[in-house]
């Protein structure tokens, strides 16, 4: 990528955490911060401390992944107190020259290319075929989704970013049959982001202590249900992991054969990488596979967890770079 207009300010905004960086050179990172979103009452107030903070308020170029359809000039971040926020407001009140937003998951396509391979975790497939699509899924404060293609004659990579979890969920089993009747009693819609999701481990756990009728005293945290579940200290929340893995197996598998991803299917998210040994040897696999007579085409998907710590940032730049060399984002 060229070098120019370094310093740049590049993100990776989530519904609970914004994860800040100045890049001083292509894909060279510094003063990587985590703010609570919570805390800073406006995108542009958390950019303006962040910068100050940062000891880089010279800053006048950044790209910021969030999470969000881009639509218009406005951000639609139903998981994030920044709702509804103004793209061209935050431009002006931030004080920057040139200002882009991509959903998170368009970033985290567009990294894809730039993660070391120690930073990929190999679970299934065959080779990948770099000139094939590329899907990308995550479960985290919420799901997201995205596809990567790559041009043909060149190293350039086009994103196309998508609103995946609000896809009704759709129950591949008896059991789950049984988790979609609890959402459906209180939600008329039940995406598959409602059981992907943080908030999702809490539904599922929730719908089954419901079914097998312990008390729930407390709800626990996602991350609670994560520990007890991979440490094996409780039975239920073990459960509740089980489902989310095959759910997600079932979730990736349908992407995949939508966009034919030969080039890889990702897995990322704040979810899947903290419970990555107990994710590899769950059923997450068998349910990717389990397409009848498609078991073969899907068995030769090659599938990657991403174990990169701010991945979405070198999407971030990638995307900038583009943006002010070539004037368009990719």
């Amino acid at each position: 990528m060229p070098t120019t207009n370094f310093p740049r300010l590049v993100s990776d905004i989530g519904g609970t955490n914004a994860r800040f960086a100045i890049e001083v050179s292509a894909c060279n990172f510094v003063k990587v911060t985590i703010l609570k979103c919570r805390d800073y009452p406006t995108l542009a107030q958390a950019i303006t401390h962040y910068l100050q903070s940062s000891g880089y308020p010279q800053v006048k170029h950044a790209a910021l992944a969030v999470p969000s359809p881009i639509v218009d000039d406005t951000l639609f971040m139903v998981n994030s107190p920044w709702h509804r926020s103004s793209m061209s407001q935050t431009k002006t009140d931030a004080g920057l020259d040139s200002l882009i937003f991509l959903n998170d998951f368009h970033a985290l396509a567009l990294s894809i290319p730039h993660i070391p391979t120690e930073n990929l975790v190999k679970i299934g497939g065959q080779e990948a075929d770099h000139s094939k699509p590329i899907c990308i899924i995550g479960p985290g404060t919420g799901l997201g989704m995205a596809t990567l293609l790559k041009h043909p004659t060149s190293e350039e990579y086009f994103a196309i970013p998508a609103e995946g979890g609000r896809s009704s969920f759709a129950a591949a089993s008896e059991e789950e049959f049984e988790l979609w009747k609890f959402a459906h009693s209180r939600f008329s819609h039940v995406s598959v982001e409602r059981l992907l999701s943080g908030p999702g481990l809490q539904l599922i756990y929730e719908a089954l202590c419901t079914k097998q009728n312990p008390p729930i005293e407390k709800m626990l945290d996602p991350s609670e249900i994560t520990h007890l579940g991979i440490t094996n200290q409780c039975y239920i929340c073990k459960q509740t992991l089980d489902h989310f893995c095959r759910i997600l197996g079932t979730t990736a598998s349908n992407l995949a054969c939508i966009s034919s991803s030969f080039g890889g299917v990702y897995i990322g998210g704040g979810i899947i990488p903290q419970i990555l040994d107990y994710f590899v040897k769950s059923d997450f696999h068998a349910r990717f596979v389990d397409k009848g007579r498609y078991r073969t085409y899907l068995a030769k998907m090659p599938i990657y967890v991403i174990a990169h710590d701010y991945p979405a940032m070198l999407g971030s730049s990638y995307a900038l770079d583009t943006y002010l060399n070539k004037h368009y984002i990719p």
